[in-house]
Formats: C-alpha cells, structure tokens, sequence
C-alpha cells in the first residue's frame, strides 16, 4: 500500500509554542510549515514574517553597532523596512 501525505490543516500548538520559545532565544531560522489552510495558515505566515522582520532588524543593528562603535561613523542611520500601516491606528510614518 503507497503511504500518502495529505496538507496539514491544523497548527500544531507544540510546534507553535517550541518555534515561539526558539524565536524568543534569538533563533531566526525558526519557521513554521506554510502548507497549512485557514485560520492556521494565515498565523503561520505572520509568525514567519515577524521572525523574518525581526531578523533583519537585528541585522541592521549589527551592522550600525559596527560602523559606529567600530569604525566611528556616526553619520550612519538605521535602515529599516516599511512596516504596513495599522489599522487601528491609522497610517504611521515610515519612509523607504
């Protein structure tokens, strides 16, 4: 008998809270499975977009702790990526 897979349709909450507990540590290479449907797929992607915003945050800190506390370029600025604007909030003031 061929053994078949099928998409998972539900989060596993396990996974969820070990992924939250590693992103939580600094691990960034935590994703969560974007074969899920739903509800469950759209908390996934978030989850994966935060961790991924996250690490280039840390990125760019990096790189500004380097140029300046290393190199004395206090001319530099912290680049970071357009957060899409909150709609409880209304629009933010974030530039490119």
């Amino acid at each position: 008998m061929t053994e078949m897979q099928f998409l998972q349709d539900v989060l596993d909450r396990k996974g969820l809270l070990s992924a939250l507990r590693a992103f939580r540590k600094g691990d960034f290479s935590v994703r969560l499975p974007m074969d899920l449907i739903g509800i469950d797929g759209e908390i996934a992607q978030a989850f994966n977009d935060v961790v991924e915003m996250n690490e280039k945050v840390t990125d760019e800190f990096s790189r500004i702790r380097d140029e300046v506390g290393r190199e004395g370029q206090i001319n530099q600025r912290v680049r970071l990526p357009a957060a899409p604007p909150r709609r409880d909030r209304g629009p933010i003031a974030w530039t490119r």
